[in-house]
């Protein structure tokens, strides 16, 4: 009896076996995906706190001032920090595409994680912009210092410009040679224009070139006047020459003339006032009336 009952015994144990072996084999695959969730979250942390880094060291200032000189040294550190942070950034995304490719059968499948990986792709996408205006402005700053450097450093090329136009215009046997020179002066006008287009814009964005941009324009149109001249020029025989000169002549006396006629305007203006001063101390600042 008691053999029978213990067969019945093993029999049911053995049957139970199975159940026991599934029920254990479940457990431990939700237990290695919760491990799996676990550490691939560890992970997507460490990747979010990076570009939560690399946002805050894209956001430097950049605040340019009258007293800052745009020289090569600056704009050389300045290029090598964002070459520095645009090599970190190529780095992340590399190590970052690589790890959510290997991971993208478990984060489609959790919630949690498909969210992080959407925030983490804004945030790359934020800083990617943040580098790029970054390197926009520091090509502007570029553009405004070798504009600067080009348009003051051109008064040599015009005086040498105008000297040939004048010397050139003197005979009509040199007018091929004068037309050369003003289709040189005009190339380097388009250049003076094409550097102060690019430096005005650098001056929008940055306000502290403001100042320096005035003065770049006051010297771009000393050059525009002298160009001006310069085309003007032709050969003109001797008497047009001597016309020329004394209608200036004319032109300078006639100015004189005028300032001269102002100038005694504003003396009998001033002599009338002084008169009128004078007569009011006389009188005690009142005025006498007859009356009837």
């Amino acid at each position: 009896m008691n053999i029978k009952k213990n067969l019945w015994l093993l029999i049911i144990f053995v049957c139970m076996l199975p159940s026991v072996a599934w029920a254990q084999e479940e457990m431990s695959a939700e237990e290695e995906l919760d491990s799996a969730y676990t550490d691939i979250n560890e992970h997507m942390e460490l990747f979010q706190e990076e570009l939560i880094q690399l946002n805050a060291l894209c956001r430097f200032r950049m605040d340019i001032d009258m007293e800052m000189p745009l020289n090569e040294p600056l704009l050389d550190v300045l290029s090598e920090r964002l070459k520095s942070l645009s090599m970190a950034m190529n780095s992340f995304s590399t190590r970052w595409d690589t790890y959510s490719a290997a991971q993208q059968v478990y984060i489609a499948d959790n919630d949690s994680l498909l969210n992080r990986a959407a925030l983490i792709q804004q945030m790359r996408q934020a800083v990617t912009d943040t580098l790029a205006l970054r390197q926009q402005q520091r090509d502007q700053l570029v553009a405004f210092s070798t504009a600067e450097q080009f348009i003051w450093g051109q008064d040599k090329n015009y005086r040498q410009l105008y000297k040939k136009a004048v010397q050139y215009s003197a005979t009509p046997m040199l007018a091929a040679q004068l037309e050369k020179v003003k289709a040189e002066e005009q190339a380097l006008t388009a250049d003076v224009n094409k550097y102060y287009s690019q430096a005005k814009e650098a001056a929008t964005t940055f306000p502290g070139l403001q100042l320096r941009m005035q003065a770049m324009e006051n010297k771009v149109f000393e050059l525009q006047t002298v160009s001006a001249k310069i085309q003007e020029m032709a050969y003109k025989p001797f008497i047009q020459r001597i016309k020329d000169y004394l209608m200036g002549l004319a032109c300078v006396a006639i100015l004189l003339m005028g300032l001269n006629l102002l100038k005694s305007k504003l003396a009998l203006v001033k002599q009338a006032r002084d008169q009128a001063k004078k007569l009011k101390g006389l009188t005690g600042g009142q005025h006498n009336y007859p009356t009837i």
